[in-house]
């Protein structure tokens, strides 16, 4: 139940890009998975502020414990949407 509203939450303050995000990683951690491997390029496709949100998620969720993400790659300008996006939509 706290999980489901944690995702309320954050879903409030995301786009939909993002928001679809997060709810593949929230399905994954109660499916006992990891991440998508193409997480990285997923997450460059965000706007930064969008990018953050999203990285705070997954660190709340008890995923990238052992990650270190830089601030500039954290910050920098959205990159181009990965071809399968739409798939994890």
């Amino acid at each position: 139940m706290m999980l489901q509203a944690l995702v309320l939450a954050v879903a409030q303050a995301l786009s939909p890009a993002a928001v679809a995000f997060v709810e593949d990683a929230t399905a994954r951690l109660i499916a006992g998975e990891e991440l998508a491997p193409d997480f990285p390029v997923r997450l460059q496709a965000l706007p930064p502020d969008q990018r953050l949100l999203a990285i705070v998620h997954l660190r709340r969720a008890g995923y990238l414990s052992d990650v270190v993400m830089p601030l500039d790659w954290i910050l920098s300008p959205a990159g181009p949407a990965p071809d399968n996006a739409k798939a994890h939509e």
